[in-house]
């Protein structure tokens, strides 16, 4: 009998990705093939790098992040288009991905941009990854745009923040996605804000910051319209990892969120298995 293909659809959701990570390693270790993987946001970023790259090597990368780190990888810009110019994250792309074109990738990959201009969704699947994901990324308030061509690209999250229909349009049998944000803001709101004294109150912003208000208007956009294709087109295996606050830059935290992702795949692996054999 012809094996039945599976696809891989990454959503959307800052650092919480990192619990991609755990997905694919536990699906890795069951011997659970990927045939075809797309990616939004985050969600690009990981699946291009299991796709062209060794994500091994991001694993190991991500542990070892500090918040320092996080801070040394931002690179500000006078905000005319977005906060950050995204050039330092393009060199980290560049570093665990060496031979960064799409006919270098050894499983079929799809990033899932915006087109500003259009409203509509763009899937890239050729020409330079690194490109790709900087597009795919580029959370708008946060990231600057990127310019394609005559198109100006930013997160796909915007049309398609959990890619099942790219991933059944590209010939998957069986779909697992991964949902990041559809706990967001019930975790966030159980979170207690730290109280502090007259002197920190004036040098740091009380919640919510620029960051937290484009983040949760983000989040909350996102895990609506995940929603509504959820209904439409509605995945095989559904894992929706609980991941806490953890925020848009919160890698710091990627060890727990890898292990999270871990371990909700891990208990899904039965129900994989039987969808293959059926």
């Amino acid at each position: 009998m012809k094996r039945k293909k599976v696809g891989l659809a990454l959503g959307g959701g800052g650092a919480r990705g990192c619990a991609h990570v755990g997905v694919i390693k536990a699906l890795m270790e069951a011997n659970i093939p990927i045939d075809f993987i797309a990616g939004t946001s985050i969600g690009s970023f990981v699946g291009g790098v299991y796709s062209a790259g060794d994500i091994n090597m991001l694993e190991e990368f991500l542990v070892k992040i500090k918040w320092k780190d996080v801070v040394k990888y931002l690179d500000p810009v006078l905000p005319k288009r977005g906060l950050f110019e995204g050039a330092k994250f393009k060199k980290i792309i560049h570093g665990l991905i060496p031979k960064s074109d799409f006919k270098y990738a050894r499983v079929p990959y799809i990033a899932v941009a915006t087109d500003l201009l259009t409203g509509k969704e763009v899937r890239i699947k050729s020409g330079n990854i690194a490109d790709a994901i900087r597009a795919s990324i580029a959370i708008p308030g946060i990231f600057t745009p990127f310019k394609k061509g005559n198109q100006h690209l930013v997160d796909g999250g915007a049309v398609n923040p959990l890619p099942v229909s790219v991933v059944r349009d590209m010939g998957a049998d069986i779909v697992i996605a991964v949902d990041l944000n559809h706990s967001f803001l019930g975790e966030q709101s159980k979170v207690k804000k730290p109280n502090k004294g007259k002197f920190m109150k004036w040098v740091t912003p009380d919640w919510p910051t620029i960051i937290d208000v484009i983040e949760n208007s983000v989040f909350m956009m996102q895990d609506g319209i995940t929603q509504k294709n959820l209904v439409l087109h509605k995945p095989d295996i559904l894992l929706q990892p609980v991941l806490g606050a953890s925020s848009i830059f919160d890698f710091h935290h990627a060890k727990k969120m890898i292990d999270i992702g871990y371990k909700i795949a891990k208990k899904q692996i039965p129900n994989i298995k039987k969808l293959l054999k059926k």
